[in-house]
């Protein structure tokens, strides 16, 4: 999984920089990095302390740096910010940030726009779109800042530090498929929850707010017709003529007009007006128009029996309640069978709840049955809607349980609602299928666990064991200062050896510096084939290493013209890892795991064997296929086309 930003570095992000633009020597002492910071000298000590601690930075007599690890955190910030900038930090109880600015949130302080056009969330084409950004976001980051705006939701929904610290609630102007994605992520154990996410803060009325995402929505991906009419809806009721719209997204009125009336069609023709063009269900904008023109006064809406609209009714309430955030179409657990009683099947008949046909295997609701809302929800007739988590809710719920059954309505203990609904009111203990399913989950998340802590004792060591070649290099280059060698070379080879990187190293006329077993010891700064200059230092530096060690410098030529420089499979595999290596948050077993898999889905995807004709096979065409995976810049479109309207 690609290292997120971590939040002690997004805290410290001042300290990082200047411990990455430290002057030539580095810094003499915490007391000189500290008056460059105008920080207090002993805090600084303990913030260093725990840079070290976090793996984000080392130290030693001579010089403060940056570990790979806190350049890797280092250029996420930069890139979330969009270039250096003041220190960031999480926004908290006080902050100010000006309009446009980015700061940084936890997903809790982070809520979803209800008025957002975008409701297709439940398709299976959205579940697998979900997925898909969810694992992209995982391996390489979030690639652009979600958009917010300040909103304390009229103080019904308050957030808290775990010291009990209130911090600020904000709604999504853009970006609710990515936002959604690392709630996945963070459900499911791969992304911590204090983890920040880079924000872009907007300072905008609610009808300035629609206008943005809107915009953003529709030069970001298509909306389907029914999307577009619930954006024009929401602003025709903000107070904007079909005129006005339409001037705002240059279209016409009767473009406007014509989605508004979508919305007259039922839930079902609108649900299918969202599925894909090439699904049979799909209805068509012709064919909506021509479903319009028929249309008269239609059925009435359905009216249901007592007790299953109050189990409806109850549902809807425990959806508000039950939830991480309130919101209608949340899932709520029910008792084994919900979906056979008699007031279950009617609810699903008509479309208005949807039960799961199997347990949830993760998240809150594991080993549970659920229940959620359906499409066709609102098709029942309510004298009061119940559409927030509010006083007027409780009041309504508990008229709709005396109505339905009178005396023998649930007492409630004081002012905490209970429910009429058996497989609402009594969910039951977890049985023994359900508490098989969590122990299973538990057991790959204790193996994943597992694998990570190897993983970080793998770096550990591998950090130790660069850490102390960098000191016994720092005595040698202090020799030197007054002796014409910096050491004996038994100690410089053994320094190389340590490192996996032993001598004679030779300079590759592609820019490559490698070590005598083939290991990358310095890579081209750039794409591209590399300059006399970049040759020529390359060539001084193997001449220099390799005379420190008493040993002669190979000479590497050029190959000829007519040789196609082509690898057999393994090396071309290697070229592509070393390729991988400019990414400073790839470690080499990471290198090495996903060069594999980069030849093996380029061999499948373009249907050929390593080696056939029409295809190169050099380093070259290695470092294409690196460079297509470090700037997917062809998927960034796909992957960012999310935003809440």
């Amino acid at each position: 999984m690609t290292a997120s930003l971590n939040l002690l570095a997004v805290q410290n992000a001042a300290v990082l920089r200047a411990l990455n633009e430290r002057p030539e020597g580095g810094w003499a002492s915490n007391a000189a990095l500290a008056n460059h910071l105008k920080r207090d000298a002993s805090n600084l000590s303990k913030t260093l302390n725990k840079l070290e601690d976090e793996g984000l930075a080392a130290f030693n007599p001579l010089t403060y740096g940056l570990t790979p690890a806190g350049v890797a955190q280092l250029a996420m910030i930069d890139r979330a910010e969009g270039g250096v900038g003041d220190e960031p930090g999480l926004s908290g109880a006080g902050q100010d940030h000006a309009e446009g600015g980015v700061i940084f949130l936890t997903h809790v302080q982070i809520f979803p726009d209800h008025a957002n056009a975008r409701r297709d969330w439940d398709s299976d084409e959205a579940k697998d779109e979900l997925g898909a950004l969810r694992q992209d976001i995982l391996q390489n980051g979030l690639l652009q800042n979600l958009v917010v705006r300040a909103d304390d939701f009229g103080g019904v929904i308050k957030v808290e530090t775990d010291e009990g610290t209130p911090v600020p609630t904000y709604v999504l102007v853009g970006g609710e498929r990515r936002w959604r994605a690392i709630g996945e992520a963070i459900t499911d154990g791969d992304w911590e929850v204090d983890t920040p996410i880079p924000c872009r803060l907007l300072d905008t009325d609610d009808l300035g707010h629609r206008l943005a995402a809107l915009a953003e929505n529709l030069q970001r991906r298509n909306l389907n017709p029914i999307e577009k009419a619930n954006a024009f809806e929401g602003l025709a009721k903000a107070g904007l003529s079909n005129k006005e719209i339409a001037d705002r997204i240059s279209a016409t009125a009767e473009h406007i007009q014509q989605h508004r009336r979508f919305l007259q069609l039922d839930d079902t023709d609108q649900q299918r007006m969202t599925l894909s063009r090439d699904d049979p269900r799909h209805l068509s904008v012709r064919e909506a128009r021509q479903k319009l023109a028929k249309k008269d006064d239609g059925p009435p809406a359905i009216e249901l029996e007592p007790l299953a609209r109050l189990a409806w009714i109850e549902l809807t309430h425990a959806a508000l309640h039950k939830g991480e955030y309130p919101n209608l179409w949340n899932k709520v657990p029910v008792a084994v069978g919900a979906a056979d009683t008699v007031e279950g099947q009617r609810l699903a008949e008509i479309g208005a709840v949807d039960f799961t046909s199997d347990r949830e295997r993760h998240g809150a609701l594991i080993g549970r049955f659920a229940a959620k809302r359906g499409y066709d929800a609102n098709k029942i007739v309510l004298t009061q809607p119940i559409h927030s988590a509010s006083d007027e809710v409780e009041e309504h719920l508990r008229a709709e349980q005396v109505a339905a059954l009178g005396d023998a309505a649930p007492v409630w203990a004081g002012d905490k609602p209970c429910y009429a609904t058996p497989w609402l009111a009594d969910i039951g203990e977890m049985d023994a299928e359900g508490q098989a399913i969590i122990d299973a989950h538990a057991a790959e998340r204790a193996e994943t666990d597992r694998l990570y802590a190897e993983r970080q004792r793998q770096s550990e060591a591998r950090a130790r064991l660069w850490a102390d070649a960098r000191a016994r290099h720092v005595r040698l280059l202090e020799a030197a200062q007054t002796a014409p060698t910096a050491g004996e070379p038994a100690e410089v080879i053994a320094i190389a050896t340590d490192i996996d990187r032993p001598f004679p190293w030779s300079a590759l006329p592609n820019g490559f510096i490698v070590a005598a077993n083939g290991t990358t010891v310095k890579q081209p700064a750039y794409y591209g084939a590399p300059s006399d200059q970049e040759l020529a230092i390359n060539q001084m530096i193997v001449v220099a290493a390799n005379t420190a060690a008493g040993l002669a410098t190979p000479v590497v030529a050029a190959p000829a013209e007519e040789d196609s420089c082509d690898l057999d499979e393994e090396a071309f595999v290697a070229a592509i890892a070393d390729a991988l290596r400019i990414d400073a948050a790839l470690e080499q077993s990471g290198a090495d795991e996903t060069a594999n898999r980069l030849m093996a889905e380029y061999l499948e995807d373009n249907g050929i064997a390593f080696g056939d004709e029409g295809f190169g096979w050099d380093r070259d065409a290695a470092q294409l296929i690196a460079e297509a995976h470090l700037n997917p810049e062809g998927d960034l479109d796909a992957d960012e086309d999310e935003v809440a309207a």
